[in-house]
């Protein structure tokens, strides 16, 4: 599947069903190259049959009231594309609240020995 369509997809999950509609509509005439007509598409179904299962849909009919023809690989990746979460789709799935209190004062870290090297190491510089 193209990837402007998947990047439509992913963009307009959390939009208004009527943009969602268009943004998809307009990927996809824009991928197939424009729209058939139904005579169009009869007369060149085994066409039709082979550029969908080549990766490229196929709109037939108007924009507004079209119908896309893909191959079923491309619909199961339609399908993940349109279920992928965000991070904070994530987070807010979980639970996740922010922290909200006071300041987080962290102290400086206690003193450690030196890490001894191993082996035939060039000793540091000294000073």
């Amino acid at each position: 599947m193209d990837p402007r369509v998947l990047k439509q997809i992913r963009e307009t999950r959390t939009a208004s069903e009527k943009d969602v509609v268009e943004g998809i509509g307009r990927a996809l005439v824009e991928v197939a190259g424009g729209t058939l007509t139904v005579r169009e598409a009869k007369d060149g179904l085994s066409g039709v049959l082979r550029r969908a299962r080549e990766g490229v849909p196929q709109v037939i009919g108007s924009t507004e009231d079209a119908a896309v023809v893909i191959s079923v690989k491309d619909l199961v990746t339609l399908l993940g594309a349109a279920k992928e979460q965000t991070l904070g789709e994530a987070l807010d799935e979980v639970g996740f609240t922010p922290y909200r209190g006071a300041r987080i004062v962290i102290g400086v870290g206690r003193n450690r020995e030196t890490l001894k090297r191993r082996g035939k190491a060039v000793p540091p510089p000294s000073a």
